[in-house]
């Protein structure tokens, strides 16, 4: 176990450079940072060159650049104020206190990251690195040298306690939206609830969503229906969608689940505050229009209510604990009846649940040794892939439960996000336009200026589009008259991605193309002609009026899809990142986990991506939320009264 987790880590930190550099501009070489702790003494460099002042520079955060200023000392960083950033509080706040306290305290460009924040981290210390150059330092002699990282705990095997440290109804595993609904919920149902989050913030992968969900109909469905002329979705649509998305391999019943749920809890977030664009869009391999976006386009605005909603419920909620053991009974009834979790400090409390335990500790994208341990779809899952997810998201919820006899499924189905940024992977609020103008006429070129794909396939062929296009990256193209009338393009998305040079704009197509090849894509450029990108989208224009591609066979929609004649145009650039594993726990329709031979483990639950069944090879995109939310819903409802909600079917 200690090798393999070593191996992990080792694995993890290469990767976590790789897939977490700030974004920015293309083409401009960022500073690694180590994640790595304190060193034991501060630098302390001599004859550094530094012209000693106060010196301003910036670089490319989450949402728009962060500037800084940072007075310099002949040999020491004396102070550091960040005074310009766009950053989601909910997810920065942390990185934006506590790193540059960490370079004045190190004297260092390069200090540890904030687990959850690593873009932001990045991002100051990338700002920091270059004002520090503008003085005449030298980046080695701000540098400190760093003792090596402390080996992870080992999952432990302690016998099941006699006694207790404390004692609760119910404890839920993971603070993303799957956790949250299920605290929330068993709380709301009158049980004492303990919810535990290895990471130092609350969301998890989920705060770095897309902020899209899926739902068949809701309290606001039909105003936006009548608005945009849309034909009204239904439950059976929406289930046949995600059984055919995920080639039906899907569990039908959490499918169910998933669908007829969906409407329940956005309804609910609506009730607590939740805001949505002015829209509804049919993503790839949906053919209803049932996906709505959140008001900043990000998993965050959903994880503020849900967090709001969680407080006011009266469940308790500890971070920087992770969960290292569950305890199950050898005799008797043989249930799951508490949790061993190690705190921030390094000692360890064992806590009882006597209703349940909800795992809903998330997937393993960021997880290397493991995507390549399961991996069957896609040629290659390795250390130079990058991945959309947080850095915690490694799958060790999965690995806890097999040890008390919880059986998998599906863990070979493992997703890429084809929109992902090119230059680091990273799903930022620019990489969600891609993904939700299929149905509003965006098009997806390759790096010769032509279609690869029928943009509203699913995501898995998609990216195999664009793996097998000859080329790096791919671009999403769309103009004003999409942004202007298609109701998913907020005026700060597109601001804030020109900003930070992830939308790039152009008044023709000719021009555009020349932008393009400029940009140097990690040591790549594309060769895009003017005329053959003119052409491709022409001859699009056509298809759209027509109501038929003949090259692609993509649907189009009457007097919603867009046709693009005039600019100014835009491009995203593109490429995929390991997104979602769709393998997990088997559960079953009450969220109970199963063992190997299909028995219930009692007292034991799963939602989330913890969980497999539920999306089979391929999850449509916008699923991912009312899936983690509905589901951790029943949890609670079933760990605290036995009985699902009312809109579970029966059999």
């Amino acid at each position: 176990m200690k090798k393999t987790l070593a191996f992990l880590l080792a694995a993890l930190m290469v990767f976590a450079l790789a897939a977490c550099t700030p974004s920015e501009a293309p083409g401009t070489p960022t500073p690694e940072a180590p994640s790595t702790p304190a060193p034991v003494e501060p630098n302390a460099p001599e004859g550094t060159g530094v012209v000693p002042g106060t010196y301003t520079a910036s670089a490319s955060g989450n949402n728009a650049d962060i500037v800084v200023e940072v007075t310099m000392g002949e040999d020491k960083i004396e102070h550091v104020a960040i005074t310009e950033q766009k950053e989601s509080p909910e997810v920065a706040y942390r990185a934006l206190e506590e790193i540059p306290q960490k370079i004045v305290e190190w004297n260092s460009i390069y200090v540890d990251t904030i687990a959850g924040a690593t873009i932001t981290s990045r991002a100051i210390m990338s700002a920091v690195a270059k004002a520090v150059a503008e003085s005449g330092g030298k980046e080695a002699d701000f540098t400190a040298k760093l003792p090596e990282r402390v080996q992870l705990e080992d999952m432990t095997n302690e016998p099941l306690p006699a006694v207790f440290d404390e004692t609760y109804d119910i404890v839920v595993v993971g603070s993303g939206f799957a956790g949250l609904a299920a605290a929330h919920t068993a709380a709301e149902n009158g049980a004492k609830t303990l919810l535990v989050e290895k990471m130092p913030i609350t969301g998890g992968n989920s705060k770095v969503n897309g902020g899209v969900y899926a739902a068949y109909t809701s309290s606001k469905a039909a105003a936006l229906q009548e608005k945009f002329n849309l034909v009204p979705d239904t439950a059976e649509k929406h289930i046949e969608d995600t059984m055919a998305g995920g080639d039906q391999k899907s569990t039908l019943s959490l499918v169910e689940n998933l669908v007829y749920g969906s409407p329940v809890y956005l309804n609910l977030l609506f009730d607590n505050g939740l805001e949505v664009r002015e829209t509804l869009t049919r993503p790839g391999g949906h053919y209803g229009y049932r996906t709505y976006t959140t008001i900043n386009g990000v998993g965050g605005d959903i994880v503020a209510v849900q967090k709001k909603m969680l407080q006011n419920s009266g469940a308790e909620l500890r971070v920087d604990t992770k969960l290292v053991q569950l305890y199950r009974e050898a005799e008797g009834d043989k249930k799951v009846v508490g949790v061993r979790v190690q705190n921030k400090d390094g000692s360890f409390t064992n806590i009882a649940a006597t209703k349940g335990v909800i795992m809903a500790s998330g997937g393993f994208s960021a997880d290397v040794e493991m995507r390549m341990a399961n991996n069957t779809q896609w040629a290659d899952l390795g250390p130079s892939v990058p991945t959309t997810n947080h850095p915690g998201a490694t799958g060790e919820g999965i690995k806890i439960a097999q040890a008390v006899g919880a059986a998998v499924t599906q863990m070979d189905y493992i997703q890429l996000y084809p929109f992902a940024n090119p230059i680091n992977g990273v799903l930022d609020a620019t990489a969600v336009i891609p993904f939700s103008g299929p149905s509003s006429g965006v098009v997806y070129v390759d790096s010769q200026g032509k279609r690869y794909v029928n943009e509203g396939e699913r995501r898995d062929v998609c990216a195999n589009g664009a793996m097998n296009s000859g080329g790096f990256p791919t671009f999403c193209i769309f103009n004003q008259n999409i942004k202007d009338n298609a109701g998913f393009i907020a005026d700060s998305q597109l601001a804030d991605g020109m900003a930070a040079n992830r939308i790039i704009k152009a008044d023709t197509l000719e021009e555009l193309a020349a932008l393009l090849n400029e940009i140097d894509f990690k040591g790549q450029k594309v060769n895009i002609d003017g005329a053959t990108l003119k052409a491709t989208i022409e001859t699009h224009n056509t298809y759209v009026q027509n109501e038929n591609d003949p090259d692609f066979g993509k649907v189009i929609d009457k007097g919603v899809m867009l046709t693009m004649e005039e600019g100014p145009y835009y491009a995203v650039p593109q490429w995929p990142s390991v997104h979602h594993t769709m393998g997990g726990l088997m559960i079953n329709r009450m969220t109970q986990v199963l063992d190997a031979d299909g028995n219930i483990i009692p007292n034991l639950y799963g939602a989330g991506e913890v969980t497999g069944g539920v999306h089979g090879t391929n999850r449509l995109g916008s699923n991912a939320i009312p899936d983690a939310c509905v589901h951790g819903m029943i949890a609670g409802t079933v760990a605290t009264t036995g009985e699902a909600p009312d809109f579970v079917p029966e059999s």
